[in-house]
């Protein structure tokens, strides 16, 4: 973890189609139930069961259609009390992206399908019979945040001092494998604006500026349950302020 007072500047990159290798970053996501995870402690099975078919191999192409790159996936066997291993290994599934997948050979028929979005947040399939179709598609429409990584809210002031409009602004749990969703909006913020924002989520966070000409600014390891002024100030540098300061 780099200190508080250290900063990288970055330019965005297009992100590149397809199964990328990010075991870099994965390894501070966030871990789903394993193997090693009893029935009791997964999300209740879905009620109707689908019967086993003859024996054949089991294959699936999945697409990601969401909002976000999945980072973990999981396939499993209705019958199973686990997910398994993450189908990805070390890669991950970029936004349009597919997948195919070569299960094994056989009976089953019923299957469960969990995704883990680059967010953190997970979407599941039940009981998907995948002995009739061959594409299972994630859109990210019933995805949801597990309650320990929402936390309460932060009001944080955010005042741009450079001379550079700050286009995006993102704020993300520490130990989250993507930076979430542009806290600005479409709402670029102008130079010498003040503006109030809202993250959900822990006190320590990591907080990422973009401004109009692509160029980036990283700050990891905020508490933001202390501070509640960030100030952008000319050479690309976050000012940390107390809470009641102006």
């Amino acid at each position: 973890m780099r200190g508080l007072a250290a900063f990288v500047a970055l330019a965005l990159l297009l992100p590149m189609p397809g199964l990328a290798d990010t075991a870099a970053q994965r390894s501070q996501r966030a871990s789903v139930p394993n193997s090693s995870v009893p029935t009791s402690n997964l999300p209740p099975q879905a009620t109707l069961r689908i019967p086993l078919g003859t024996l054949g191999d089991r294959a699936v192409v999945v697409i990601d259609h969401a909002a976000h790159s999945i980072i973990e996936l999981y396939v499993s066997p209705q019958a199973a009390d686990a997910w398994g291993t993450d189908q990805l290994g070390d890669g991950v599934l970029d936004v349009g992206a597919q997948l195919p997948l070569k299960l094994g050979r056989m009976r089953d028929c019923g299957f469960d399908l969990l995704a883990v979005y680059d967010d953190l947040s997970r979407e599941e399939q039940r009981g998907v019979n995948l002995c009739k179709l061959r594409q299972v598609i994630f859109d990210g429409s019933h995805a949801t945040t597990p309650p320990d990584l929402l936390g309460p809210p932060h009001n944080i002031t955010v005042i741009d001092r450079t001379a550079m409009p700050i286009q995006q602004l993102f704020i993300s749990p520490q130990d989250a494998v993507g930076w979430g969703d542009d806290l600005l909006s479409t709402a670029t913020m102008s130079v010498d604006e003040q503006r109030s924002l809202t993250f959900r989520g822990p006190c320590i966070a990591d907080v990422r500026v973009v401004f109009a000409n692509r160029a980036a600014e990283e700050r990891r390891g905020l508490d933001l349950c202390a501070l509640t002024t960030l100030r952008v100030v000319p050479g690309w540098t976050t000012q940390d302020m107390p809470a009641g300061s102006p």
